[in-house]
């Protein structure tokens, strides 16, 4: 592969090479071979100065190899990591694993340079704005760095600020990306089955809703409204004033990370409340308003007093659809009551894809799955666990769960995780099977069934008024002779194939017969040229030999 058939409108091939060094010293030269990496103009320079090395150390497992590669590759890739640790149907529960513990935790860059964005953002000075502004960051990510500072007004904030430059950055990864997945998805047999291209796109809008802050305060917006009647959840106010596309100004939150069990007495928390109530809180975004925080992990869900928690860092939130959340809870409650047909049908829905290529086999494999493993799994509170085995499942069948439920599976396996840290042997079933069973039994209530019917009767009464004019053209076509009919064919190049060879063979049993006639009339002819008549004998004769293997060869095969 030339590096300009790969990439041809990408501008860093600086950064290619980068990529390349990086993922073969961790490891994965064979997979750059594999798609052809190692003849790119990069690959051959770095190896002709001998920087293309072999891995070194103790050896290592994929999960743990692929994420150190990442992290070395910058704040881009750390975002990819990321995504993908919510994706173990793509990658497997083993890796995305590994990845959900990738850190986005880098050096901060000095305060004079985060100083230029937020005048140029806020258009004032740091000191006109804010009462008093800390130098040193509360915490550094590859985005943003944070900071705590005081308003005018007299509130504590916690002050967001956007990385300078880091927008070129991202997109500059982000073409060279997508270049990459493209060429690995058509000379890679292997990725069909994940889709790079897919999930690149996929990534991309989601890392380019997290460099603009004023999503961020929206969905901050959002959640607080939504769980405003839970008095012991809170999420930070959002102070608009002194906010932006690249500044976020919020709330400050006096509190701990909720991993920090040596603060709990102090601050009169309960482990097990704390427990509950962020299980809780997750269950009532996604199962009743369709929005969830999509990093639950323990440095975003702090401990304030009281037992009260605040989530923070809502740039990964997620969203689903009233179908979606329908389909997740048949799944569940399938699981929790062992109907394995019906875990199937939820299963395939879930998917968004055809039929598998084998259902006999998917629904032994679920059926097993539920005689055997189920109850012991649901019966000791692991939902998380029970999820890793029906993704395993989807994985063995080639079946993709579509990305916006695989991030809810993620979120929910992420809280029940954190539960069960704080509390050993949490049983999370209690908590979110009341969500469950309330969908199912909100579809028969009489206001659920009247909605269903009068967007029925809607879509009927649509039907009906288009059904005169689809007739009237379609007669018209017919009329005048304009009817197309488009035919969609499968495996028809076999039968192409067929005829060709067949009309092959035709025209060389005519020749050969051809061949036979001539060169009996020139013998017969007892001419100068009666010695051609005995090569064209021979010639048909070598034909002829030719031809009958090649019926008997394609008889054998």
């Amino acid at each position: 592969m030339h590096y300009t058939r790969l990439g041809k409108h990408t501008v860093n091939a600086v950064r290619l090479a980068e990529v390349l060094q990086v993922m073969a010293r961790h490891g994965f030269a064979d997979l750059l071979r594999r798609a052809g990496f190692q003849h790119s103009l990069p690959a051959r320079v770095l190896q002709g100065l001998n920087l293309m090395e072999a891995p070194g150390g103790e050896p290592a497992t994929f999960g743990q190899r692929l994420r150190a590669a990442l992290t070395e590759l910058g704040p881009t890739f750390v975002k990819l990591g990321q995504i993908l640790s919510t994706r173990p149907d793509l990658i497997g529960a083993t890796a995305a694993q590994e990845l959900s513990h990738l850190q986005d935790d880098v050096e901060p860059l000095p305060f004079d340079l985060m100083t230029a964005v937020i005048e140029e953002e806020l258009g004032e000075s740091v000191d006109a704005v804010f009462d008093s502004f800390e130098k040193t960051p509360v915490a550094s990510a590859s985005l943003s760095q944070v900071y705590r500072a005081k308003l005018k007004t007299g509130e504590t904030v916690a002050v967001k600020v956007q990385r300078p430059g880091i927008e070129k950055v991202i997109e500059s990864d982000l073409s060279l990306m997508r270049q990459v997945a493209e060429w690995m998805g058509d000379h890679i047999d292997e990725t069909h089955f994940i889709d790079p291209p897919g999930i690149v796109e996929e990534f991309s809008r989601s890392i380019r809703r997290e460099l603009d802050f004023n999503i961020e305060a929206r969905v901050i917006q959002q959640f607080r409204t939504m769980l405003e009647d839970l008095e012991a959840v809170v999420v930070p106010a959002v102070y608009g004033e002194v906010s932006s596309e690249r500044i976020l100004a919020m709330e400050w939150m006096d509190g701990v990370r909720v991993d920090q069990f040596d603060q709990y007495a102090a601050r009169n928390c309960d482990r097990e409340v704390i427990a509950r109530m962020s299980c809780e809180a997750m269950c009532r975004m996604a199962f009743e308003h369709h929005y969830f925080h999509a990093d639950p992990h323990p440095g975003n869900i702090f401990i304030l007093r009281d037992n009260r928690l605040a989530f923070l860092d809502l740039g990964m939130a997620g969203h689903i659809e009233r179908t979606d959340v329908a389909a997740i809870a048949d799944l569940m409650l399938a699981v929790f009551h062992g109907e394995s047909t019906e875990c199937v049908n939820a299963i395939l829905n879930l998917t968004g894809e055809g039929p598998p290529e084998n259902r006999e086999a998917l629904e032994h494999e679920i059926a097993d799955f539920i005689a055997f493993e189920a109850h012991l799994i649901i019966g000791g509170g692991q939902v998380a666990k029970g999820i890793e085995r029906a993704v395993q499942i989807l994985r063995h069948h080639n079946l993709e769960l579509a990305p916006r439920f695989s991030m809810l599976l993620k979120a929910l396996a992420t809280v029940e995780t954190v539960a069960r840290r704080l509390v050993p042997g949490f049983d999370f079933v209690p908590v979110i099977q009341p969500y469950l069973e309330k969908l199912i039994l909100s579809r028969y209530h009489p206001q659920h069934l009247f909605r269903e019917a009068r967007r029925n009767a809607t879509a009927f009464l649509q039907l009906s008024r288009q059904i005169p004019g689809d007739l009237s053209y379609l007669l018209q076509q017919l009329r005048g002779g304009k009817i197309k009919f488009q035919v969609h064919h499968e495996h028809l190049e076999n039968l192409a194939h067929t005829i060709d060879r067949s009309s092959n063979r035709q025209a060389l049993g005519m020749i050969i017969a051809a061949l036979i006639i001539g060169s009996s009339l020139l013998i017969a002819s007892e001419s100068a040229f009666s010695r051609v008549g005995v090569g064209g004998f021979v010639f048909a004769g070598l034909l002829g030999v030719a031809l009958v293997i090649s019926i008997l060869w394609s008889r054998k095969y």
